[in-house]
Formats: structure tokens, C-alpha cells, sequence
């Protein structure tokens, strides 16, 4: 399928949906307008399903260009919802191109879940007008996700969330954020640019029949147009224009039929305006075949460099506390011979600041590696062990596993792939927590079950929860795929062994 420029060059979906794309890659679109355009053709939804709740928001349109670029910079996964029972009716123009009117066209449906929803969240903050209630539900349940006990409230935000998709209310207040970004998105989503046959009558509309409102504000805001029941209309040639010079910067899905309709109101030249409108019909009518449904693992470089760059920000500040507290060992050890820091040390003093020195890298002393060896032969759990020693969980493993050992001894080189690496320093749950699992497995437990009760373990110990139920899922997805959900390197040798029986037991089962 080709779609033609105002200049009259031919472009496939897929070259314009690229070339919007392009437009976009270095910042997204105006909040405002990914307001406008969710109020319009999008929902906010919080869902009961057997473990639990599904929360997310979903953006429905038959052009995968404004999909393309949310999920580029937000996440998400693009779907198709085609109702394949309708018949779609395809007539052969002169150019040899399918199209018509009245094609019922495939739909595509964009779906960003809690796993990935953070960032959106935070970007649409007081940004949405007509679904503003269901946004504050999504954004308080959010912050239950990792929390146990909390069934009340996500029942209750729950009800709400589905009574507002139902039928709400627009709070006057929120009428107060509208400006040209939101009124483009919701242009992109319910507007409708028309050029009748004859080419004498044009009209630009918005519809919005379940929330009038909006239409009489967006008529006061631009000043020209007019409400007639569930629509806004303009009909002036003159106002027509006012409007696409307002809108124009910030249109995504509709760009291509305001550039031809704008060409097609400043020109007397009957051949031009025929093009035009036959531009027009096309971006209207003709079917979007997207191809990528099956890759949605590709297309989100945006937003996992949002990602990279948030725990690049965490490591900098933990390396700059860090150096704070070693910067404070050099003052303490320095001590009283400051005053003859510039002579040569003694061999003696040489040994104490190389020691210092490793400590502050390692971050513990040979008293806590001792400790540290004490306690697990104890029988002590790692959660304890890092509480009551205050250490790091990843310093903790080196210690268990020989890579950190104390100054007389030998260090055991152990060999990770970088792989092993990211996915340690990204985990969320402890290798004593995934043992667990997959034992509760076993014993037939639900994700919930499980992970109430690891909450309930955290909050006894006083450890921040930052397990989800997709954590616990992932788990058991991971090990039917026979993919590692635990390394060697973060366990003794006799737990992993006993983290394999337990694996092979588990696919016995399943």
C-alpha cells in the first residue's frame, strides 16, 4: 500500500511510519498529547485475574505510527485486534491500489503493563483531562504493587478504576491543563477532516459524545468553530486554517491529511485540489498491514535507555557514598602523622595503608569475613547475615563464594559471563528467595500465596519488598523454558546442588 505526500511522492506505511518515528527519537511526544490522544482512543485499566491484578494502559488506532513511538520511548507491546468475522471490502481504484470508504479497517492496540509502566506514569503526571480519575488509580495502585496486606486497597481502587471506565464525570479543575498539544492529541484520536465530492465543502471535527464538555472548552480555547451536539466543527475555510496552523507542530496520525487539506484550501488549481482530496480519502480509508506484531522485543531504544541511564544513576551514587566513606577511613588512618604525610613511610605504615586501602575496596575486614563464615556455619540466612553485619548482598556472595577472602589466604578465581553479571546486579530477589519458590512450587502454592508470604519474611526483617508478582512468574517461566533463574557463583557449591534436585524435581511435575 503507498501513501502520497503533500508533494506527491509515494511512501509505503512502512516508510512513514518510519519517517514519524525518526521525528521522534530524541524526545517524545508532549505529555499533553499522549493525554489527549489516551482520553480519546485509549484506557486505563485495572483488571482481576486469577492471582491477582492486571493494570496497564492500552492506546487503540488503525495507524501504527503514534503506537510506534510510544512504545519507542515508553515500552509496551503492539497487538492486533482485527475483527476477522467482518468482511472487508476492497475496491480497485484507477492507480491499481486497494481502498475504499467504507473498509473496515485493522485496529492495533498498544499495551504497556506494570512491568514497564513506571516511566509513562511519571511522564503523564497532571497531564489527562476526561480519564484523570482512572490515571490516580493506576498511580496509587502502583505503589501497592510490592506491598502485602494491601487487598482493601486494591479492591477499592479496583472499583473505582472500573466504575470510571464505565461512566465519569470530567472534574472542572482538569479543564484548566487544556491547551493546543492536548486538543492535537485528541484531534489525532476523535478528529475528522472532510472535503465533500464537489470540492466546495470542507469541515474539521471533534467528536466526544461521552464527554461534551471537553468540546465546549476546546470551541473557547481557539476562539473560532462551533459545538453542535456531540461534535465540534468548523466549517469557515478561514478557520480552517487558523486551526491547522494551531495543530500542525503537534499532529502524529492525521499529519499527512492536515498537510494535503491546508494545500487544498490555499489553492484555486482544481487539479491540485483532486489530489489533495484523494490524499485525504487514502490516509482516511486504506488498510495498515503492520508486520512486526511478533517483535516487541525490539522498537523500545528509548525506553531502555531510560532504563540504562536510572541505574547508571544509582551505581554513581552508590560509588559517590562510596568514596565518602573511603575518603573517611584516609582521614582516620592518616591520624596523627598527618603532620608528616610528605616523608616516606615506614614499611610498617606501608603494610597498614595497603590494608586499608583493600579493606575500603572490598568493603569489609578480615574480622567480617570471619564473621561472616561464622554465621552461615551457624546456620544463619543470608537476609540475617546482611542485616546484622549491614553488608551488601553482592559482598556477602563474594565472601560465601572465595572471591573475597582475608589477606593470609588465596582467592578463589571464579569466572562469570557478563551476562551472569547484569542479570545478578538486576535482580530484585535474594538466591535463599528463589530456592524458596520453586520449592512452593512444588508443593503446588499460587504466585500470591508466595509472594505474601515473602513480604510478610521482609517486613519481619525490616528488608525494603522489591519483589513482584511477575518476579515470582518469571521464575516459574524461566525454569519451563530451562532457562538459569540461579548461578553458581551466588550460592555454595551444596546449596546449588540442592537448587538442581529441586529444579529437576519441579520438571518431573510439570
Amino acid at each position: 500500500m503507498l501513501l502520497y505526500t503533500m508533494n506527491g511522492a509515494s511512501l509505503s506505511f512502512e516508510q512513514d511510519n518510519q519517517e514519524k518515528l525518526n521525528k521522534y527519537k530524541k524526545s517524545p511526544p508532549h505529555p499533553s498529547y499522549i493525554a489527549g490522544f489516551i482520553d480519546g482512543d485509549g484506557c486505563i485499566f485495572i483488571r482481576k485475574i486469577i492471582d491477582g491484578y492486571q493494570s496497564g494502559f492500552v492506546l487503540t488506532q488503525c495507524r501504527t505510527n503514534i503506537l510506534q513511538i510510544i512504545r519507542y520511548h515508553f515500552g509496551g507491546s503492539i497487538t492486533s485486534s482485527v475483527n476477522r468475522n467482518n468482511k472487508i471490502i476492497n475496491i480497485m481504484d484507477n492507480n491499481n491500489d486497494y481502498y475504499h470508504k467504507y473498509n473496515i479497517r485493522n485496529q492495533y492496540n498498544l499495551t504497556i503493563r506494570s512491568n514497564e509502566y513506571q516511566v509513562l506514569l511519571q511522564y503523564l503526571y497532571n497531564s489527562f483531562i476526561i480519564k484523570q480519575q482512572q490515571f490516580e488509580c493506576l498511580y496509587n495502585f502502583n505503589k501497592l504493587t510490592n506491598l502485602s496486606n494491601k487487598v482493601e486497597e486494591k479492591e477499592e481502587l479496583y472499583s473505582i478504576c472500573v466504575n470510571c471506565n464505565k461512566t465519569c464525570e470530567i472534574d472542572i479543575n482538569n479543564l484548566l491543563r487544556l491547551n493546543i498539544e492536548y486538543i492535537s492529541g485528541l484531534f489525532d484520536a476523535e478528529g475528522c477532516i472532510f472535503i465533500d465530492k464537489k470540492l466546495t465543502d470542507v469541515c474539521i471535527s471533534i467528536a466526544q459524545k461521552n464527554h461534551p464538555l471537553i468540546l465546549y472548552e476546546i470551541q473557547k480555547y481557539v476562539g473560532i468553530g462551533a459545538v453542535y451536539q456531540y461534535k465540534y466543527e468548523i466549517f469557515k475555510k478561514s478557520d480552517c486554517l487558523k486551526f491547522i496552523q494551531l495543530i500542525k507542530p503537534f499532529t502524529i496520525v492525521k499529519l499527512n491529511q492536515i498537510l494535503a487539506f491546508e494545500t487544498f484550501l490555499q489553492t484555486d488549481d482544481i487539479i491540485v485540489k483532486e489530489q489533495m482530496y484523494r490524499i485525504c480519502n487514502e490516509e482516511k480509508h486504506k488498510i495498515e498491514n503492520f508486520s512486526e506484531l511478533n517483535h516487541n522485543e525490539n522498537g523500545k531504544d528509548g525506553y531502555q535507555k531510560m532504563i540504562q541511564l536510572k541505574e547508571l544513576k544509582k551505581k554513581v551514587c552508590e560509588q559517590i557514598l562510596m568514596k565518602e566513606v573511603y575518603k573517611q577511613k584516609s582521614e582516620n588512618m592518616m591520624g596523627e602523622n598527618n603532620h608528616n604525610f610528605g616523608k616516606k613511610f615506614s614499611e610498617e605504615h606501608k603494610k597498614k595503608m595497603s590494608d586499608s586501602i583493600r579493606d575500603a575496596k572490598n568493603g569489609v575486614s578480615d574480622d567480617i569475613i570471619i564473621k561472616v563464615r561464622q554465621m552461615i556455619q551457624e546456620g544463619y540466612k543470608n537476609i540475617e547475615i546482611q542485616k546484622l553485619l549491614e553488608l551488601p548482598r553482592h559482598t556477602l556472595t563474594r565472601i560465601k563464594t572465595g572471591i573475597i577472602v582475608c589477606r593470609n589466604e588465596e582467592k578463589q578465581e571464579r569466572h562469570t559471563s557478563k551476562k551472569e553479571d547484569i542479570n545478578i546486579s538486576k535482580r530484585k530477589i535474594q538466591p535463599d528467595e528463589i530456592i524458596f519458590v520453586i520449592l512452593k512450587y512444588i508443593e503446588n502454592w499460587k504466585p500470591m500465596q508466595i509472594l505474601d508470604y515473602l513480604h510478610e519474611e521482609r517486613i519481619k526483617k525490616n528488608i525494603p519488598n522489591t519483589i513482584t508478582i511477575d518476579i515470582i512468574k518469571n521464575i516459574k517461566r524461566n525454569i519451563k523454558n530451562n532457562k538459569n533463574v540461579l548461578y553458581d557463583c551466588e550460592v555454595t557449591p551444596e546449596k546449588y546442588n540442592y537448587y538442581i534436585k529441586l529444579i529437576n524435581k519441579y520438571k518431573e511435575i510439570i
